[in-house]
């Protein structure tokens, strides 16, 4: 991937200068993910964070003697995976594409490496990663607020 594709990729890389840009080409690699295939399992290993190109990603929260609960749909240009940033780098949720999906993966480990002497792109990702986090959890709260009031 080069350094223009991903700067339209996502709002948080427009502004990166063009060596931030080529840490994260050198650790980004497309992945395509068919309608119903899991991207990754809540505590499974946050080895990769995502920016969705085409296509949108359920964020599921299980749900015992109930269909998983859906907490968010992502679309393009949105960052899938947050837990990548933070240790232990587990995943909260699953991830599944609720349809035909293409997205750029990213290499978290060698990300976190590459971002030490960054500090532009370092902010530029934390930053990133937590108004997604924040997004998350306020979806999650109303989601949770919908079932409370239609609990009998």
């Amino acid at each position: 991937m080069n350094e223009l594709e991903l700067n339209q990729l996502h709002r948080s890389f427009t502004d990166l200068s063009e060596a931030s840009l080529d840490v994260l080409a050198e650790y980004a690699h497309p992945r395509h993910y068919e309608a119903g295939r899991v991207i990754f399992e809540g505590d499974g290993s946050a080895d990769e964070f995502y920016v969705v190109r085409s296509g949108t990603v359920t964020l599921e929260m299980p749900s015992p003697g109930r269909e998983p609960l859906v907490v968010e749909t992502i679309g393009p240009g949105e960052l899938l995976g947050v837990s990548w940033a933070f240790p232990p780098y587990r995943w909260n949720w699953r991830a599944r594409a609720q349809s035909d999906v293409e997205l750029v993966a990213f290499d978290a480990e060698r990300v976190r490496e590459g971002v030490r002497d960054d500090p532009v792109l370092r902010t530029a990702l934390l930053e990133a990663v937590a108004v997604e986090a924040v997004d998350r959890l306020h979806a999650t709260r109303m989601r949770l607020l919908d079932i409370y009031r239609a609990t009998p």
